[in-house]
This record gives structure tokens, C-alpha cells and sequence, in this order.
């Protein structure tokens, strides 16, 4: 880095404006999802079972998945076997969000998953950006020693 400190000075720009990017487009997708499911309601609902077709593998087919509203009408609806790092298994216990005005759009609620790929996300973001502005720092402090 001695011989180029202007490219390191870029390059640590650059690491800085990618971390930023990184954090803003976790942001915004976390901002879009909430408003998508702004005004739903939660409720607790099982797997009824996993619906698989012959021969395959239970992680390739749906999840039946059933609840009660809080009118007290029971839905059912299917749903991918996987919700982040798991696989749903017959019986389970889940919450489901659904839309009031339209219960047949259920989907399980993924909150570990979307906590986990938030935290990745700004840890992501975090380090590039401080990675960025050291690097652009340091490669500061050498071009002005080298003039």
C-alpha cells in the first residue's frame, strides 16, 4: 500500500460506499416487509402435515397449515416446508400473520429469520464501512507523509 496510497484510498472509498449500500438496502427491505404486513394480525396456528408427492422429499413440499381467526373462522393454507434454517415438521406449533380483510393470505410469521438476516445485514454494513474508513485513513496519513 506504501507504493499506491491513492488506489488504497480509493479502494477503502469504495469498501465504505458498499458497506453503506449494504446497510440502506437492509433497510429499505426491512421497511417494505413491515409495511406489507402493517395492520395484520397474529395468531397461533399447528402443521396440519407436510404434503409431499410420492417419492420425494418432505423439504420439497408444503406445509399445511391451519388457524383460528380471532372471528373464530378456521383457515388452512399452504406454506414451504422451510422457514429460514428450519424445517416445519407435522404438529408444530407456529404463529401465523394473516390480513384481517383477506385470512386465505396467511403466511407463517419468520421472525427469527428476518431478526437473523437483519443482524447479518448490519453486521455486514458495519464492517465494510469502518474496514472502508480505515483503510481510507491510513492510506490518507501516507500520502500526506509521502508529499
Amino acid at each position: 500500500m506504501s507504493e499506491h496510497p491513492v488506489t488504497a484510498a480509493y479502494a477503502g472509498v469504495l469498501l465504505f460506499i458498499v458497506g453503506l449500500a449494504i446497510g440502506g438496502g437492509g433497510l429499505e427491505l426491512n421497511r417494505r416487509e413491515r409495511e406489507r404486513i402493517q395492520g395484520w394480525s397474529r395468531a397461533d396456528g399447528s402443521v396440519v402435515f407436510i404434503l409431499a408427492a410420492p417419492g420425494a422429499s418432505k423439504r420439497t413440499g408444503k406445509a399445511l397449515v391451519g388457524f383460528q381467526t380471532s372471528s373464530g373462522d378456521r383457515i388452512t393454507f399452504t406454506s414451504p416446508p422451510r422457514i429460514g434454517f428450519r424445517t416445519l415438521r407435522s404438529g408444530e406449533a407456529v404463529s401465523v400473520l394473516y390480513d384481517p380483510a383477506d385470512p386465505s393470505r396467511a403466511v407463517i410469521d419468520p421472525r427469527a429469520a428476518r431478526w437473523t438476516r437483519n443482524a447479518l445485514l448490519a453486521a455486514a454494513s458495519a464492517i465494510l464501512a469502518i474496514l472502508g474508513a480505515s483503510v481510507a485513513w491510513y492510506a490518507r496519513g501516507r500520502m500526506l507523509t509521502a508529499e
